[in-house]
């Protein structure tokens, strides 16, 4: 028997982070599609899993009755959601978990709750990394990742203490992040590859907490942020030996003011598509961006740039060309090349630790 008093408001934000994982893509377990309720005092904690991710949170309540049930986490989700703010009594009749709120009651069928597969976390040491730090490597890395699950290894990011301090590293094959944070190191393992999906997620949760904690084990990764905790199987498979895509240097180096860059390439996506590239045209003093189709028309923008080298002209998948921009930090940012056929590197101006480098597109006359 499960019963307790909870504000609708932290349920519902509580919910919104550990409903993510629930999954309703598998019939043969479907609780999997639920998001356990556990009672114990005054203390609700809500877990959700796919087997590969689970996500477990916290939340102080009035309990009145401790217990373990199942509900569906989206229908559970999207009725506290739509509900109004104010206390809610929760309690669990017969195979239903009963929400009432002022002038509303509903029902949500429920799960055995033996059929809820087990939490399991890392067991490994604890260390502790700055949340504002890990989560801005995150966020330049994770876009590179590929969602092709017929490629795993480029599904993941790589994690590894190197001699430069921690190194993060994410490819699709058609561009390559890499984010170097000096002076850091994780405990536990020294390289392993966790899921970007799963990184995508604690990205979500770092909002403005200051400490991330985590344990890396061989097989597994848990991370807590405030009170809720993420934990993700590992991949294991072998990482591209990404180091020789980078050259040491580049005999051509193009340096325009970021913003501007940002947004003459969203302007540019009006024409440019998946197969139809963006030129850039780098010549002294200018950078040059422009798109012709045959069934819009065509778009031509020019900015003021700094660029050593002969001119040239490289054409870059406009989706893949953005992403890299947003992800550099600083006021300017470098375009690195050496040849219009073979990949060049973006570098924000800040000096981070980050490059970006990205496939080129061929072009036709």
């Amino acid at each position: 028997m499960v019963k307790f008093r909870v504000e609708r408001e932290e349920l519902n934000e509580v919910l919104g982070d550990v409903s993510r994982i629930a999954t309703s893509r598998t019939s043969a377990m479907p609780a999997l599609a639920g998001v356990e309720l556990a009672v114990s005092g005054d203390t609700l904690t809500l877990s959700t899993t796919d087997k590969e991710i689970s996500m477990q949170a916290t939340l102080s309540v009035g309990g009145q009755k401790d217990g373990v049930v199942v509900p569906n986490a989206r229908v559970l989700t999207d009725l506290v959601r739509g509900l109004p703010d104010g206390k809610l009594q929760i309690s669990l009749e017969g195979e239903s978990l009963v929400v009432e709120a002022a002038r509303n009651r509903s029902s949500v069928l429920c799960y055995a709750s033996n059929d809820f597969p087990k939490i399991i976390h890392a067991s490994a040491a604890e260390g502790k990394v700055s949340a504002a730090l890990f989560g801005e490597a995150l966020r330049q890395v994770v876009r590179a990742a590929s969602a092709d699950l017929t490629r795993l290894a480029l599904t993941g990011v790589l994690v590894s203490n190197q001699a430069e301090g921690l190194t993060m590293v994410a490819t699709d094959s058609y561009r390559l992040a890499v984010r170097q944070v000096a002076g850091t190191a994780l405990a536990g393992e020294s390289s392993v590859i966790i899921p970007s999906r799963a990184l995508g997620e604690l990205l979500r949760l770092i909002k403005d907490h200051e400490t991330i904690t985590y344990r890396l084990a061989s097989d597994r990764a848990t991370f807590s942020v405030g009170n809720t905790t993420l934990s993700t199987a590992l991949l294991n498979v072998q990482f591209p030996n990404y180091k020789q895509l980078v050259q040491p240097s580049y005999p051509n180096k193009l340096s325009v003011n970021r913003e501007a860059l940002l947004d003459a390439v969203r302007r540019s996506k009006v024409y440019a598509r998946d197969t139809i590239p963006v030129r850039l045209t780098q010549a002294s003093g200018a950078l040059k961006l422009s798109v012709h189709t045959n069934d819009t028309g065509e778009t031509i923008e020019e900015l003021d740039a700094d660029y050593k080298g002969p001119e040239m002209t490289i054409g870059f998948n406009p989706d893949y060309l953005l992403q890299g921009i947003e992800a550099c930090n600083g006021e300017s940012i470098s375009i690195e090349s050496s040849d219009p056929i073979k990949p060049a590197v973006l570098r924000g101006s800040t000096n981070d630790g980050y490059l970006y480098l990205v496939m080129p597109q061929r072009l036709t006359s």
